[in-house]
């Protein structure tokens, strides 16, 4: 028996994993100075100079992955939120929860300096890696909660208000985030001011260690949700005739979108507005076929993340866009023209 539309959907699948695959030879390949295909491969097989090999292997690639991998982190929090609010405009930098990650994770971050003292803070790197993404999940989660809760008007969801309630606190957030930049010192702040651009600059392999156990928690906890997403888009009476538990599945729901979200923020730094546009091209290209949204939802956002950091690397070297900057310049846009359709 045929699925009606499996064809046009395999057919979308297949077109995103090789524009993935693509990007990721090109984010390797491309860079202060271009590589040939034959260079990168014998740098990945050990088989070129040391120079060489030491770019493609120590600088582009950790840092190619790391970008999709936070490229899925942000598509698929997105993806959720928007799901669960049904609010076109929800996403993690606009409700804040990146900003309360931010904040949270920069407070951890003083303290651990102060705790684990150097002459040098860039020593402290490595222990600041394995507790951040804790720490800013923890910022995130509070601040997904606080908006959630006041968006509500009536009993219900209000979109708008969600919206204007988490641009609020967003600002609210990132203001004291930059007074606590200012109290920590002027010696400290050129270690953190480039990872709140939301920038890929200098990722290695341990920020892949770091990142890689969230994302498999993160993509079990969508695949679970996928079933539950589908019934919570009928209106609520019917969603508990069949058995539902809303305010479970909501409540949890939310946990994997602020955890995703959060723990790619205190790898690599709050990057936006990713988890507004891959979402709404997923549903465009997919319909409503949930499976077929989650799959390229993984495959989009990976190569947009990819994608805006190898631009910000390339268009203006030797200087590099924090990938945050680039993915802000193509969202912003959108962003207004949704804000512009809503009632």
């Amino acid at each position: 028996m045929q699925i009606p539309g499996a064809g046009p959907v395999a057919r979308l699948l297949l077109a995103g994993g090789l524009s993935l695959v693509v990007v990721i030879v090109a984010g390797v390949q491309l860079g202060a100075v271009d590589l040939t295909w034959s260079q990168v491969w014998a740098g990945l097989t050990g088989n070129s100079s040391q120079h060489v090999q030491r770019v493609v292997f120590e600088l582009r690639l950790p840092r190619t992955l790391a970008g999709a991998l936070i490229g899925i982190h942000f598509a698929l929090s997105g993806w959720l939120l928007q799901l669960l609010s049904r609010n076109p405009l929800a996403e993690a930098g606009i409700l804040g929860i990146s900003a309360g990650a931010s904040l949270v994770a920069v407070a951890a971050f003083i303290i651990g300096d102060w705790i684990v003292s150097s002459a040098n803070p860039y020593n402290n790197a490595s222990f600041a890696l394995q507790y951040l993404p804790l720490f800013a999940m923890a910022g995130g989660l509070v601040t997904a909660l606080s908006v959630y809760f006041l968006g509500m008007r009536h009993g219900h969801l209000s979109p708008v208000k969600m919206t204007l309630t988490g641009a609020v606190i967003a600002g609210m957030l990132h203001a004291l985030t930059t007074g606590a930049l200012a109290f920590w010192g002027h010696a400290h702040t050129e270690l953190v001011a480039q990872w709140l651009a939301g920038s890929l600059y200098g990722a290695e392999w341990q920020h892949l260690r770091a990142l890689l156990p969230w994302t498999l928690i993160g993509l079990a906890g969508v695949g679970l949700l996928v079933r539950p997403l589908e019934v919570m888009q009928l209106d609520d009476q019917h969603a508990r005739t069949l058995g539902l538990g809303l305010n479970r599945w909501r409540a949890f729901a939310l946990l994997i979108a602020t955890l995703l979200a959060a723990s790619a923020v205190g790898v690599v730094g709050p990057v936006g507005f990713i988890g507004l546009l891959i979402p709404h091209i997923s549903r465009r290209l997919a319909g409503a076929n949930l499976p077929a949204q989650l799959v390229l939802c993984v495959l989009l956002g990976a190569v947009l993340a990819v994608l805006a950091d190898l631009l910000g690397r390339t268009l203006f070297t030797p200087y590099e866009v924090p990938v945050g900057v680039v993915s802000a310049v193509l969202g912003v846009p959108f962003f207004l023209y949704l804000l512009s359709r809503q009632p």
